[in-house]
């Protein structure tokens, strides 16, 4: 409820918090690699943007991303000549499938805690092209 007329020398003196930046710190449960990704990410947003709400599902997407770049370092690692082989084989596409499905549940934790360029980027603010042209097509063209 306001207070009407002037305002207090006392009430104008109360220091208020602007500058403190309560980001959400990581938990304790998760590895060195996965704080690592939880920081990274939680630092590309203000500081208001997470909540305790969004804990859980950032725990969840930081272990998915650190286990998807371990899928990632064994398919990069993996010789083209093991593939002659039929366990050589197997093993490339099992790698192929994990890798695909940490993949779609790190799309999907994305999607819901709305970070992927398609929810930050508004239509309707987006560079309007000129004269029909394609933003990657240049005026000589």
């Amino acid at each position: 409820m306001a207070v009407r007329g002037k305002k207090s020398v006392a009430s104008m003196a109360v220091a208020s918090p602007v500058g403190v930046d309560n980001r959400l710190a990581p938990p304790f449960q998760l590895t060195p690699a996965q704080k690592a990704e939880w920081v990274q990410i939680v630092n590309a947003r203000p500081a208001d943007w997470f909540g305790p709400e969004h804990a859980s599902m950032l725990v969840q997407f930081c272990r998915h991303k650190v286990q998807s770049d371990l899928i990632a370092q064994q398919v990069e690692e993996f010789e083209p000549e093991w593939l002659l082989e039929d366990e050589g084989l197997k093993r490339f596409d099992k790698l192929g499938a994990m890798l695909e499905r940490e993949t779609r549940a790190m799309n999907a934790l994305l999607r819901s805690m709305r970070l992927t360029q398609q929810s930050l980027v508004r239509a309707d603010k987006a560079v309007a092209t000129q004269k029909g042209r394609k933003p990657w097509q240049s005026n000589d063209d």
